[in-house]
């Protein structure tokens, strides 16, 4: 039967040879749970932004509102195509303007009010921004220390949000996460003119801090992709050459039935590395448990802290395997 790869454990595998360490790296690409109690049996996800007075002068921003929130969907958007077990084609967004007090009244939750949107939507998921504020900073000088005189000029802008993160169903807040970030952008040049041609325009400045602000929270809702680096021992004797060669090569059982031989090996050194290396083996392949297993015997074998530190973090690897199993379905 030929080797595969679990794929809650990873996705793509580039081995890195190392010709002075006894042992290979590997980097993978590992799935890692969202860091909310995000649910796998959802139906759809509604984006609704209630920050529609985005100067606080008690008007509603139609035109600064509308940008952020369709800045936002594409980032939010963007984001799910790269997560895991969400189809993008489950995401909306309210459009309008939504009353935040419609939501919340008296303290409370109105779920009759996201229960309405729902009867349209068919959505039980809701990513709520509650409220937004962005500050900008720019100048332009000339820096006389150079010859001839150079100009710079600069763009920052903050941003501050407060997200809610709803599920419809058990009427639940997943989520209630205050975000900030400040992006900047500049330019230098010789010519003062060529200034305002380098620089982006101050919309597009205000178009890329809302999309980046969503797909970074995006990032926290939904389960996703990690790159990770593994080891496994590629030296000791030639069969450890040559099991190498063989994961080279995509031969996965072959390189097994190799390191099988020496697990109970009276070198000590060769049965750690052997039993290090199953644990490798099926961690990859999916068996957490049995991956932990071998091990601790490989530790058990011969106290090394590359050992310790892999124990941990197969531990660690487990608890995010029982998250996943209730994200993804």
């Amino acid at each position: 039967m030929k080797y595969r790869f679990n794929l809650l454990i990873l996705g793509v595998v580039i081995i890195v040879l190392s010709s002075c360490q006894p042992y290979t790296s590997l980097q993978i690409e590992t799935i890692i749970p969202a860091k909310v109690e995000f649910p796998g049996n959802f139906n759809k996800i509604v984006f609704v932004n209630f920050a529609t007075d985005i100067n606080h002068d008690g008007e509603i921003d139609t035109v600064l509102y509308k940008m952020i929130t369709e800045e936002m969907s594409l980032g939010f958007m963007d984001a799910i195509q790269t997560s895991v077990g969400v189809d993008s084609t489950n995401f909306l967004y309210v459009k309008g303007f939504p009353v935040k007090n419609d939501l919340y009244k008296l303290d409370t939750i109105s779920w009759q009010y996201l229960e309405k949107i729902s009867d349209v939507s068919k959505a039980d998921i809701f990513i709520v921004l509650d409220s937004i504020n962005m500050s900008m900073e720019s100048d332009l000088y000339k820096e006389y220390n150079t010859y001839p005189n150079e100009y710079y000029k600069y763009r920052e802008l903050a941003v501050n949000i407060y997200w809610s993160l709803f599920d419809l169903i058990e009427k639940k807040r997943l989520d209630n996460y205050y975000y900030k970030d400040t992006l900047l952008w500049d330019a230098s040049s010789y010519l003062k003119a060529d200034l305002e041609r380098k620089m982006p325009s101050v919309e597009r400045s205000i178009r890329e801090t809302s999309y980046f602000a969503a797909a970074d929270y995006a990032g926290r809702i939904f389960p996703g992709w990690r790159s990770e680096t593994r080891y496994f021992f590629s030296k000791g004797n030639k069969d450890f050459v040559l099991a190498a060669q063989f994961i080279s090569d995509s031969s996965w059982e072959e390189a097994l039935d190799l390191w099988k031989k020496y697990t109970d090996d009276v070198d000590k050194e060769i049965a750690s590395r052997a039993c290090f290396n199953l644990a490798f083996y099926n961690e990859l392949s999916g068996n957490i448990d049995l991956a932990i297993a071998w091990a601790q015997k490989s530790k058990d074998i011969k106290n090394k802290t590359k050992t310790r530190y892999y124990i941990s973090l197969l531990k660690t690897r487990k608890k995010d395997l029982e998250k996943l199993q209730k994200q993804i379905y």
